[in-house]
This record gives structure tokens, C-alpha cells and sequence, in this order.
């Protein structure tokens, strides 16, 4: 057997093979002895028939059959000849034609992790920042506490919707009277005036009272992620369904003692130890986005179009997801979205590539304490057992990703250990009142 191979690309590569005359025949007899055992041809018993009728009858078969033996029983060991490592499977081009007294010759196409030179990673400047957690901050996280205990209970008799009440709406978005899918929803309830919906909603759902309608329009910019209402104006038939009173409980002993705290004293000084904790790792996290952002731009790397693919499919699935959380049944992105993500997946595939190569180079290992420790966060997480959660990610086969994902968080452990870090005031803590936290859930 001959083999050669040839760099289409950075990342792609052909693999030419040629099996010699001899191997060809035997294969060829090896498929026709096979095929002639269980032909079935008229005016003979099975296995019977002469073998140049044979022949005749099944010669695209037989011939078909062969090519395919001789690609799968050959290739592996053609690729490891030339030491290839496809990461994609192999596009076979095998003659149209081929006669079984001469040579047979195929080529192979597949793509390859790129080769490049390693940049520098030791001694990367690193910022880490350092926050102050204010009292303001405690105060606007017990604020954001005493919001979701609130009461919500309807009102005696007819009520006219005023901020702070929460009101209870079916919409329709039309298009020159052509209702869009994606812009209708039933019984979505919302705090008015506290920005959840867009300023258009929350003007027109003030005064309005329950069983009452009102249609309004909405223009969006070019940029809106639904496509089909992007750069237009929308029409909004808007129904209140009901009005409900929302009211606040009072900061004092009793509520602290329902979130689990002592007093009020004891809930302060907690949620100011979680606040600098979330703040440390919100910090941590952006020292790692510096790590990921400096090997990108200090390495040329080719990433490989089908691990791009790849990538941009699971951020699509993961941003339609993330938006039919919010009240959005996206179907498809728009071209913005695509681009955007396109571009993300491109970084990310070529942050892989290169962590994996330091983590070659230093031979940094995921052991099996590792993966067991992840798994038992991750359990925990989901109030499950630690057995529970691996025999899911056995049946689901991710333990292989997971263990690839602890790799790559190792690397960049590595790195920060080997970094020089400056540490700088941080800016404010920003505590979001839309979210919720450890003290919201009932």
C-alpha cells in the first residue's frame, strides 16, 4: 500500500491511498465468494448458479462491496502511515469506476487540529480587582429580599393599575394586521413601573383597568431579535386580565427568622459576607476572561470550520433557550445574532486549541479526585446524589466533555499561578433588583 498526503489548509488534509493489484483481487474474490453463496437467480438453486452468470447479475454489487472493504480495511492504517489525526470524519472519494486487475486508488479529506507556534503564557500581566461591599449594597440586597416576600393579593372592587401593582396582561403584536407568533403572549404577570417591559408596555398598562383593551404601536430598531418585527413598527392589542396589590413586608426579627437569620443583625452581616463573596468571584472570573483574551491574541491559530459549527450550534441552542426564558419563542436569529455568534464560537474554538496545547506541553492531568469533586458540586447543586448526577452523565456520554472542560480550567489555573497580578479597585457592586438571590426563594 502507498500513501501520501498533502495540506489543503492549515486545518485540512488529503490522504492519497494506492492498494496494490494483489490486494485488490483477493478482496474482489473474497466479496464475490460471498455474494455467489446467497444469489438468488432464476432457473438455479442458491449458490448454484455458474460463476459468469453470477458475475453478470450482481457486477455492480460485487464491485461495490469491494471498493468498500478496501477503503475500511485500509484506511486506519493509511492514516496512521502518515501519522494523520482526523477530527472530523473523513470524506471518502473512491473511483466512480475501477477494474479489479489494476490498482485501486482512493483519497481521503478530513480536517486536523492546526500546528502553530506556541506563544508565551508564563509571567501574562493579570488586573484582579478588589471591592469594597458598601453598605448600600446590604441595603439594596434586603431591599431586593423584602421585594420578592412581598404580598400579592387582588383588590376590593374596581382598581386603575398604578406603579408598583402588579398587573396581569394578554398582547398581540399584528404587522399591517398579520398577528406575529413570537409576539403574543397569555396571563404574563409583571411589577409596573420597576422596568420589566419594554417603556411602551409600562406607560400604556398605567390607568387601565381590569377587562379593559387598548392598542398601541411599537417601533423596534433594526437590530431586534425577532427578524420579522426588526426596523418595523408593531401594533399592540394589549388586555389587562387583572390588578393585583402588592405589600411589603417589614424588615424586623420575624422576617430575618424566615430566611434562616438570628435578626436583622445576623441577616446583615450575612448577606454582606455573600456580597464579597460573589464580588471575589465575579472578580476571579474577569482575571480568567483576561488569561482566555491574552492567549487569543497572542497566538495564529487556525481553528478548524467544523468545531466552529459545532460551537456556533450549541450557542444558538443555548441563546434561543435563554430567550424563551424570557417570554421570547425565538424559532430562528437574526443575521446580527448569527455573526455575533459566529464570531464568539471562532474565539472559543481557538481557546480550546490553544489551552490544549499548554496543557500538553506542562502535562497538566484531570485526575479522578477532580471529576469527583465536580460531580459532587454539581449534585449538590441539584439537591441529588453524588451517583445519581455520574450515572446520568455516564448513560448521556459527558463525561468526557466534563472531564475536557476541567482541563481547560486547570490550564488556566496553571497560568494565574504563573502570571504577574496587579490588584486595583474595583467598581462599585452592582446589585440587580430584577434577579433573585439565596434570600428570595420561598
Amino acid at each position: 500500500m502507498k500513501v501520501s498526503i498533502e495540506n489543503l489548509s492549515g486545518t485540512e488534509r488529503k490522504v492519497d491511498v494506492v492498494i496494490p493489484v494483489e490486494v485488490v483481487k483477493e478482496k474482489r474474490n473474497e466479496v464475490f465468494g460471498e455474494i455467489r453463496k446467497n444469489a438468488k437467480i432464476k432457473g438455479f438453486r442458491p449458490g448454484k448458479a455458474p460463476a459468469g452468470v453470477v458475475e453478470s447479475v450482481y457486477r455492480k454489487e460485487i464491485l461495490g462491496e469491494t471498493a468498500t472493504r478496501l477503503v475500511t480495511d485500509s484506511l486506519e492504517g493509511a492514516l496512521k502511515e502518515v501519522s494523520a489525526h482526523p477530527i472530523s470524519r473523513p470524506q471518502i472519494n473512491p473511483p466512480d469506476l475501477f477494474e479489479t486487475d489494476k490498482d485501486f486508488h482512493y483519497s481521503a479529506v478530513f480536517e486536523v487540529l492546526p500546528v502553530f507556534d506556541l506563544a508565551e503564557y508564563k509571567g501574562l500581566p493579570l488586573k484582579r480587582e478588589i471591592h469594597e461591599v458598601r453598605e448600600e449594597d446590604v441595603d439594596h440586597t434586603i431591599e431586593h429580599l423584602i421585594e420578592h416576600r412581598a404580598e400579592i393579593k387582588p383588590y376590593e372592587g374596581e382598581k386603575a393599575v398604578e406603579n408598583g401593582d402588579v398587573a396581569i396582561v394578554d398582547f398581540e403584536g399584528t404587522i399591517d394586521g398579520v398577528p406575529v407568533k413570537d409576539l403574543k403572549r397569555s396571563g404574563l404577570q409583571f411589577l409596573v413601573g420597576h422596568d420589566r417591559l419594554i417603556p411602551e408596555f409600562e406607560e400604556n398598562v398605567i390607568g387601565m383597568k381590569k377587562g379593559e383593551t387598548k392598542e398601541f404601536d411599537v417601533s423596534y430598531g433594526e437590530d431586534f431579535q425577532i427578524k420579522e418585527a426588526a426596523g418595523k413598527a408593531v401594533r399592540y392589542k394589549f388586555s389587562v386580565k387583572d390588578v393585583l396589590k402588592r405589600t411589603l413586608p417589614e424588615l424586623d426579627d420575624e422576617l430575618a427568622k424566615e430566611v434562616g437569620m438570628e435578626d436583622v443583625s445576623a441577616l446583615k452581616g450575612q448577606v454582606k459576607e455573600d456580597l464579597k463573596r460573589q464580588s471575589e468571584q465575579q472578580s476571579e472570573a474577569k482575571v480568567r476572561q483576561q488569561v482566555v483574551d491574552a492567549l487569543v491574541d497572542k497566538n495564529t491559530v487556525d481553528a478548524p470550520p467544523s468545531l466552529v459549527n459545532e460551537e456556533v450550534g450549541r450557542l444558538a441552542r443555548n441563546m434561543v433557550q435563554s430567550l424563551r426564558q424570557r417570554g421570547l419563542n425565538i424559532q430562528t436569529l437574526d443575521d446580527a445574532s448569527k455573526a455575533a455568534l459566529a464570531e464568539r464560537a471562532l474565539r472559543n474554538v481557538k481557546t480550546s486549541i490553544v489551552l490544549a496545547e499548554i496543557r500538553k506541553k506542562e502535562d497538566i492531568k484531570v485526575t479522578d479526585e477532580d471529576i469527583d469533586r465536580s460531580l459532587s458540586g454539581i449534585a449538590a447543586s441539584y439537591n441529588m446524589a453524588a451517583e445519581q448526577v455520574r450515572e446520568v452523565y455516564r448513560k448521556n456520554d459527558l463525561l468526557e466533555g466534563l472531564e475536557a472542560s476541567l482541563a481547560e480550567q486547570k490550564v488556566i489555573d496553571f497560568i494565574i499561578e504563573n502570571a504577574t497580578i496587579e490588584e486595583v479597585p474595583g467598581e462599585p457592586i452592582h446589585v440587580d433588583n430584577k434577579g433573585e438571590n439565596q434570600y428570595t426563594q420561598e
